[in-house]
This record gives C-alpha cells, structure tokens and sequence, in this order.
C-alpha cells in the first residue's frame, strides 16, 4: 500500500490507502505540549483537549457524543510534552465525518463560561487524583528533577494556581494561537476517501501565521537521587537515563536494550526480579524520545523491606550487561522479537496511523519499514553496550518513602 504525502498550505497530509479495508484510522497530531507553554500558561495543552470537546459552534457536547458513540469506534485524545492528537478508528463510511468533527472542535470551538468552569474541575480532580497513583506521581516528580528548570519537564496537567487564574476567553485565545502557529500532520489509513480528506484540511485549518520553525533551547539532564514522601503500602523506585531524540538513527540500538533490560518476560531484569528472586510483581523499562532529547525509564515496586535488595539487583544487573554486553543469543532472539513485533504492527492501523503522524512531525518524512527492518539487522553486541554504558554514565533514582 502506498503512502502519499502531501504538503499543504495549512499542514501536511499523509495517507496510506487499502481499498478493501472496511475501516478508516485518522487523526490529527500537532507539534503542541507542556513543552511550548509560557509560564502561565502551564497545563493549557491538556485544558485545550479537554475543553473542545464541549461545543463547536454547530454541536452541543453531548451532540458530539451521541454521534461519536454513534459511529461505533475508538475515539480518543491524548496530551503529551511536545504532542497532542485527536484520533480514532470507525467504519469506513465516518471517516471524512470523523476528521470534520476533529476540524471543527479545533477552529470553531464553542465553550462557553459555564463550560469553562465545569471542565475545569474536572481536571482539577484529575489533577488531584496524582497522589493516589504512586508509580506515576514517582515518574511526574522524577522527571522535573532530571529536566529541571526546561518546560518539557512540566506536569502535563498543569497547576491549581495557573487553571484556577485562566478565563474561558484565555483558552479560546490559546487554542486559536495553537492552531494558527503549531504544525500540525493529518494522517488517515484504511479505505480513505483522500479527495474528501484533502478538501476538510484545506477548508478548516487556517494557513499559519507565524514562524513555526524557531528552534528552542534543549533541556539539560540533571543526574541526581531524590525520594519522594507519599503514604503508600510499597516502596516504588524509578532509574531515569538520558535517552536519544526521536530522529536519531540509533533507534534500533535502544530499542534492543531496552527490551533486554526490563522490555519483556525474557528480559534480564524480569527474570531475575520475579522469576528468580521473586522480589516483585513486575519491572518494566521504556523510551521516550522528544525533538532533541530523551529519557529511559526503569520503573518497579517491592516491599519495603526488599527495597535495598532490589536496588542492588539492578544496580548489578547493569554493571554486567555493560561490561559483558549482550550474548550472542539474547541479540538474535531480541532482534527477532522487535521484528516480529514491527511486521504484526503493519496490520494494526492506529499504531501505523500515529506513526506516520509522528514521522513526519520529527523527521520530515515517513519511515520505510524495511529502513527499520534492516536497522535492527546491522545492529551489533557493541552498539548496545556502548549506548546503554553512556546513558548509565548520568543516571537519576528516585523512590517513594
């Protein structure tokens, strides 16, 4: 199947077109999070996807939901530190309807004060429901600290202080400028009708009006220890290492480490953690990658009185797999894995969809998957042991007490 890219006035369009699929999977991305708020402004990317959902100027919210509910898929938005994305996967037949719904809650949005307010304690509550979630409170709080003093480092969901001193008409305000200035890619898969799609992009979006290209400051790592006082059964530990930007071509290589050290029920933490020592329920590690930086994660919880083993089992854990580096079947088997894996994602459209939008967002263009196919195949024992040693060099740790 191929993909078509198209760059409009307004935005850039991706589609990859499968007639004899039944369905379409859409959405829009645009290069919008905590990262590009102004100090006052800390929390309105995620208000933004909130509040639009109320009322557009021809539909009520509960409208809107009636006929989201209507179309019968999964529709749904997310905010991130440099994204936020409206998307969904419906029938065939709703999909230019869908992406006109999207369009119009972005540039004809309609809340009014009442809305304004209601919305607001709802994400007050959400924003007060934090403590309750230990392992995400930990990584929130984990990760202002490693990128301390940098707007990427923000909490998602704002303060009390900046949603409680916005106004309905400050939102509208920043949601026109959003719109107006950050890029933006629509991407669609499926059976598209791509004459209709082009024709809904060019009609809602606005042309942008101002220099979207200024580049801004990189944030700094910041390796420190710090614990985190929460009332909690467990003691919750997480090890944050810097990570590579999102269009770095080492991908391959962090990606195999990552599975290696905490990715799968093979990797070499998991199974020495649970399946050895029975010391936790689980251990998982991921990588987030942003426009000029990234982070690593290994996350896990314990008793409190296995708290020190625990940490000493990673600690060790790391040592070796740094100094030994991968054997030469834990390679092939996690190189087989993360192909695999890359070939069974072709057939799911939503993961393809936000990949193609997020392609283009970081890189300009779309990724082959033979590109990435090939990467994991040339990727060496040295590779891995070299990245993962550099990202060890600056590790952070933080745990609940």
């Amino acid at each position: 199947m191929l993909i078509k890219n198209q760059k409009l006035d307004n935005c850039t369009l991706i589609t990859r077109h499968d007639p004899t699929a039944v369905t379409t999977s859409l959405g829009i991305w645009i290069r919008n999070g905590c990262r590009h708020e102004a100090d006052h402004q800390t929390g309105f990317a995620h208000f933004m996807e909130h509040l639009v959902f109320k009322r557009t100027l021809k539909m009520s919210g509960k409208a809107l939901s009636t006929r989201f509910e209507m179309m019968g898929g999964h529709i749904n938005a997310e905010t991130g530190r440099e994204m936020t994305a409206f998307h969904g996967t419906v029938p065939a037949a709703y999909g230019a309807e869908l992406l006109e719904h999207f369009l119009q809650m972005l540039t004809q949005s309609a809340f009014d004060e009442n809305d304004f307010n209601n919305e607001r304690g709802v994400v007050l509550q959400e924003l007060a429901m934090l403590p309750d979630d230990p392992e995400e409170a930990l990584e929130d709080f984990a990760t202002e600290h490693v990128l301390a003093s940098h707007a990427i480092s923000r909490q998602i969901l704002g303060t009390t202080d900046t949603l409680n001193n916005s106004s309905a008409n400050e939102m509208h305000q920043y949601i026109k400028q959003v719109i107006s200035s950050a890029p933006i890619c629509i991407a669609a898969t499926g059976n598209i009708d791509t004459v209709a799609i082009q024709k809904l992009a060019e009609h809602y979006l606005p042309k942008p009006d101002t220099d979207t290209s200024t580049k801004k400051p990189a944030p700094e790592f910041v390796s420190t220890h710090k614990e985190l006082v929460l009332d909690c059964e467990q003691t919750h530990m997480i090890w944050i290492m810097p990570a590579i930007p999102y269009a770095d071509s080492r991908h391959a290589t962090i990606e195999m480490a990552n599975h290696m050290l905490a990715g799968g029920y093979d990797s070499r933490l998991y199974q020495l953690l649970r399946e050895q020592l029975g010391l936790v329920y689980t251990i998982e590690s991921r990588v987030d990658n942003y426009s000029d930086t990234g982070l690593w994660f290994i996350q896990t919880n314990t008793e409190k009185n296995n708290a020190t083993q625990v940490k000493d089992v990673v600690m060790k854990c790391l040592h070796t797999f740094i100094q030994q580096g991968p054997t030469d079947t834990e390679l092939e088997n996690t190189r087989e894995h993360l192909k695999s894996s890359l070939i069974i994602e072709q057939d799911d459209s939503e993961i393809e969809t936000e990949r193609m939008a997020r392609d283009m967002l970081y890189l300009g263009r779309v990724t082959d998957p033979a590109e990435r196919l090939r990467a994991y195949d040339s990727t060496t024992t040295d590779d891995i042991r070299c990245l993962l040693e550099n990202s060890w060099k600056a590790v952070a740790f933080f745990h609940t007490t």
